[in-house]
């Protein structure tokens, strides 16, 4: 019997509605679109972290590439099928497979490269000098999240804080929690050892900062974070991936939270201590700690560093520092006890008289009135200021070294400002003063003795301090006196 053109529209409406209900307890139960109505930045689906210039951190492929990893701040799991990510505002450029599941308070990576294609890789790379917006959005193109890329550099990450602030980290975790435990289970899951002994602190241009030996050189200090004594027998220090370039010796022992320094002196290593390689001071190199089968137990990409700067971990977190400490904490107490095992913890010699324009007042050996630089041994001990340096130079302060002279508690140096530049005899610095420099007086470790602004004075007047400590002019110097 024929359906009637009104029953035939109702059959049509219900069988929408149906198929309405369906879809609507399908998204329910798949954890998905269901939940994207929430405002702005609320989504549990984030972006939480990304590389941009990534070159030591392979996936399970082999591939090194960029990424960018999601996180699931729910306690459900969450089905992603469809939903779309991409560097590109007007368009998306990546869809997650269908059936991609990011469990709850998991995390997936998305590998963005152009040379792969298909399941987890999205066709496009990211700028390491930021600047790009990444956009999160579900099937429907809704934006979940959005943010603007950071500069980035070499195989350092961009990971998001618990305030929603992004900083650049040292230790990426694609895949694991944003923390040091998740960047040690990154590296065992990725064949890497979970091995207590980490790299701590490395000076790559060592001027001031010596070996035992008193030679300038670049360095390498490890630490064990562990709870037990490691042997770090077989264990290897490198600037090549998988190869070791030094091996310590067996019976190298590390009690927990004990230091290790290697000295990388190049080809003059003939110590266990000392490595027959150096450290470019350029930030191209990344030094690795590898473990017997050259697997890396840990890396780090270094920056530029000045000379006598050393990149050291405080609190987790890489930084460059001018206060290095090889063999001891990296903090202030660490720096306070290096510089008493190298002898200069209780030194205090000061500067106590500038002369800037001297004209008609004392004279040199060779018979000229040249500015001068008056220096007193203010402590208890005989100092010798052979190796220690003046410098009108903030820029530079290891400009002149002092020859071999030595102060009794008491005595007072006359060193001249005259540009003669000569350390035997009499001493001669390679500058005069002009006002408003700063004159510094530093030791040979690169701690800083003293300082004294240099103001303008008159002819044949002096800068100099004052019983209280306080500094002023006088018309009437005392050289050495």
């Amino acid at each position: 019997m024929p359906i009637s053109r009104k029953k035939y529209i109702l059959v049509l409406l219900a069988s929408a509605g149906v198929f309405a209900l369906v879809l609507v307890l399908a998204l329910a139960m798949s954890g998905g679109a269901g939940s994207d109505s929430v405002a702005a930045g609320e989504h549990p689906l984030r972006i939480s972290e990304y590389m941009a210039n990534n070159t030591a951190y392979p996936n399970a492929d082999g591939v090194v590439c960029d990424w960018i990893e999601i996180e699931n701040t729910s306690d459900r799991d969450f089905n992603v099928s469809g939903y779309r990510l991409s560097d590109d505002v007007t368009r998306a450029r990546f869809a997650f497979p269908v059936g991609t599941v990011i469990p709850a308070g998991g995390r997936a990576v998305v590998w963005c490269t152009l040379e792969k294609s298909g399941g987890m890789y999205a066709p496009f790379s990211l700028k390491s000098r930021g600047g790009e917006t990444l956009l999160l959005m579900n099937s429907a193109n809704t934006v979940l999240d959005q943010i603007i890329t950071l500069h980035s550099r070499r195989n350092y990450s961009i990971v998001r804080l618990e305030n929603g602030d992004f900083t650049v980290s040292a230790e990426p975790t694609p895949g694991y929690p944003n923390t040091a435990e998740g960047f040690a289970a990154f590296l065992a899951a990725d064949g890497e050892s979970a091995s207590p002994v980490r790299l701590n602190e490395i000076m790559a241009a060592g001027k001031l900062c010596t070996d035992p030996d008193g030679a300038p050189a670049d360095w390498i200090e490890v630490i064990n974070l562990g709870a037990e004594t490691v042997d770090l027998g077989g264990m290897g220090l490198s600037d090549k991936e998988r190869e070791s370039r030094y091996v310590f010796p067996a019976g190298t022992l590390l009690a927990p939270g004990e230091t290790g320094v290697v000295w990388c002196v190049g080809e003059d290593a003939v110590r266990e201590d000392q490595a027959a390689f150096r450290i470019s001071k350029l930030g191209t190199e990344t030094i690795f700690l590898l473990d017997e089968r050259g697997t890396a137990l840990d890396r780090v990409q270094l920056p530029y560093l000045k000379d006598d700067t050393s990149y050291a971990r405080r609190s987790g977190t890489w930084t460059v520092t001018t206060n290095a400490t090889p063999g001891y904490t990296n903090d202030e107490e660490g720096y306070a006890q290096w510089v008493r095992s190298m002898g200069y913890g209780d030194v205090r010699v000061e500067i106590t008289e500038l002369c800037p324009k001297n004209v008609g007042g004392l004279t040199d050996a060779d018979g000229d009135a040249c500015d001068w630089i008056e220096l007193r041994n203010a402590g208890t001990d005989t100092v010798s200021l052979e190796g220690w340096y003046l410098s009108d130079s903030p820029e530079k302060l290891a400009r002149w070294k002092l020859g071999d002279v030595s102060l009794a508690p008491g005595q007072v140096l006359v060193v001249f400002a005259s540009g003669k530049n000569r350390s035997a005899g009499e001493q001669h610095t390679d500058f005069a003063l002009s006002a408003g420099e700063t004159v510094t007086l530093m030791t040979p470790v690169g701690t800083i003795a003293d300082q004294a602004e240099c103001p303008a004075v008159g002819e044949d007047h002096a800068w100099a301090r004052q019983p209280d400590g306080s500094w002023a002019e006088t018309d009437a110097p005392t050289p050495g006196r």
